[in-house]
């Protein structure tokens, strides 16, 4: 098999430039709980697609045809990264909601924006009081 492609991460670093992970997806389901998702496609679209474009499927087949990984190297993954999960969820539903004022906590490059967007309804652009530096 051909050599497997070089980490995005470790190209980076490495100062070799910007790489490009293009994902192509599809969304199964509808909308909303109000819209199935049927209305505008159908059963035979959405299976079809699931089955031939589904991109983890995708990207398991590709992966045990270059032999990068076992079958069984799968699976263990699928099922180590399946209990970190609800392992996540576990203590999300355990743990208390957090404050308001840590919603933007950790997102934006500068941590005190003079405003935020889409809070005042309108246009798009207004204070947001709660926000950490709103005040200042």
């Amino acid at each position: 098999p051909p050599p497997p492609p070089p980490s995005p991460r470790q190209w980076c670093m490495d100062g070799k430039g910007p790489f490009v992970l293009e994902m192509n997806t599809y969304r199964y389901h509808g909308h909303s709980m109000s819209d199935p998702g049927l209305t505008y496609r159908s059963r035979e679209e959405v299976s079809g697609i699931r089955k031939e474009r589904d991109p983890l499927d995708k990207l398991k087949r590709t992966t045990l045809e270059l032999g990068y990984m076992t079958d069984a190297e799968i699976k263990a993954m699928e099922k180590e990264v399946r209990a970190e999960v609800d392992e996540a969820v576990d203590f999300s539903k355990a743990s208390p909601e957090p404050p308001l004022s840590d919603l933007y906590t950790d997102v934006l490059a500068d941590a005190n924006p003079p405003y935020i967007r889409g809070v005042d309804g309108i246009y798009g652009h207004g204070k947001c009081e709660w926000a950490p530096g709103a005040n200042k």
